[in-house]
């Protein structure tokens, strides 16, 4: 676990947690790893990601184990929950009533048909921030049109203008729409709060992945609009720079990101590979020559790069004012000392997966801290929920679990492999606070008490 001794800068804001895999579930992440209080709802039908691999070694299967939930669910609580009863329902709403906002990413129409349309929802809590993430959002034509990330990679135009010289369209990275979508929703939340702040009116948000997606080629979108021009597949080259792009090093596998933006540092980098015959030579004396000459250049740029060790050369090029850099592997990566002097990549323990290393947040601040604890088991602040933050009874708790209104999975489909003993009894969890905004029965914001 790390949490910064500085104030949190969304303590006390909660947040109630339908996302799925993976855009909402990002979005929550770091809206709770600046602070605020996640409650993710899960069932049978509604699993997040529990099921996803990879899984820790000799745990394959376990819910508590996958790599993936335990990545972007911590800091989160977790609230097994029976969506289509009513009593499953009223719990939703009771929630409602004492949250901040409402997250989902279902497929348009799904949280109506849930029975927790932003109008219904809107009548417990006036001042409730609901946010839609679809991929192609709740309105529109497409507005019912189904999509992952790599639909909406290829529908947002990104791929089509990716893609190598003289080849077909490229899908950047396997969830790339899901995090960059969840991202521009914690922007859209934090908006939608501050408005509260002034009105004490919340809002309706929908955002749709692929227009998050358009974003990233505001180039394209100008030259066509300005120009008429139709954008080039230009793979890893640049339009204005030159040589730009990844070259091989020395060893296997070992690859130098290089762009060059000028004519001095295109002497320089000459200097540096020992080829000062390339700093004189007419096809590359300036960055129009060179652009115009790009495939000889490129050619010329690997023989140079293919003969040094990779970051020997980096540690040459950046001394030398050369944008450059090595392109790391995942390992080289977790291991990177910059990242590490940052807080960047943080260390987790979990009672079932083990301790390993996490992603945090990719900034920091002066005065204002985060956090990183570990991912909840499965249910296991049920009980903190419904009886400490909604003020239900103990005799009313035990008659959710006999009506298994509180499980994951129907009677008949076995007990799915749930916190090891020594994090189960019966009144909550040993060693782990209950923390509620408030005691006694829930309330609304209007002053009603149900």
């Amino acid at each position: 676990m790390s949490t910064s001794p500085k104030p949190l800068p969304l303590e006390g804001i909660r947040v109630l947690d339908f996302g799925q895999f993976v855009a909402i579930p990002f979005c929550t992440l770091w809206l709770g790893q600046l602070g605020a209080e996640i409650i993710s709802i899960e069932s049978s039908s509604r699993l997040t990601a529990r099921g996803a691999p990879p899984f820790e070694e000799g745990q394959e299967g376990n819910r508590n184990a996958s790599g993936y939930f335990n990545s972007l669910y911590a800091t989160k609580k977790s609230l097994t929950l029976d969506l289509a009863t009513q009593e499953g329902k009223r719990i939703v709403h009771e929630l409602v009533a004492v949250c901040d906002v409402v997250v989902e990413n279902f497929a348009t129409g799904v949280i109506e048909k849930l029975g927790f349309g932003y109008d219904v929802l809107a009548r417990i809590n006036p001042g409730i921030v609901m946010i839609s993430n679809g991929a192609f959002g709740r309105t529109g034509p497409m507005k019912d049109g189904r999509g992952l990330h790599s639909t909406v990679n290829l529908f947002s135009g990104v791929a089509d203008v990716t893609g190598y010289v003289d080849s077909g369209p490229r899908i950047m990275g396997s969830v790339l729409p899901d995090p960059l979508s969840g991202i521009y929703a914690a922007f859209a939340i934090l908006a939608a709060l501050e408005h509260r702040t002034h009105t004490g009116l919340g809002q309706y948000v929908d955002v749709a992945m692929y227009e998050a997606m358009l974003t990233l080629i505001p180039e394209a979108v100008i030259d066509l609009t300005m120009n008429g021009v139709e954008p080039r597949r230009v793979g890893n080259r640049d339009r204005q720079k030159a040589p730009h792009g990844i070259y091989p090093a020395a060893g296997e596998d070992r690859w130098l990101a290089l762009s060059i933006a000028d004519d001095q540092s295109w002497q320089a980098f000459c200097n540096v590979v020992g080829r000062t015959d390339l700093a004189s030579d007419a096809r590359f004396a300036n960055a129009p020559a060179r652009l115009k000459n790009v495939e000889a250049l490129d050619a010329e740029v690997a023989s140079c790069t293919s003969a040094h060790d990779l970051y020997e050369m980096v540690v040459q090029l950046q001394t030398a004012g050369v944008m450059a850099g090595p392109v790391l592997r995942s390992d080289e990566l977790l291991d990177n000392p910059q990242l590490d002097a940052r807080g960047m990549v943080v260390s987790i323990d979990h009672p079932v997966a083990n301790r390993h290393r996490h992603l945090g947040l990719p900034w920091t601040m002066d005065s204002l801290g985060t956090r990183s604890t570990r991912a909840p088991l499965l249910g296991e602040h049920s009980r903190e929920i419904i009886i400490g933050l909604l003020g239900r009874t103990e005799a009313e708790y035990e008659q959710m679990e006999r009506d298994r209104i509180l499980t994951w999975l129907p009677l008949r489909a076995g007990t799915p492999p749930g916190p090891p003993a020594a994090f189960r009894n019966r009144r909550g969890l040993h060693g782990l606070s209950i923390h509620h905004h408030g005691t006694g029965r829930a309330r609304h914001r209007n002053g009603d008490v149900e």
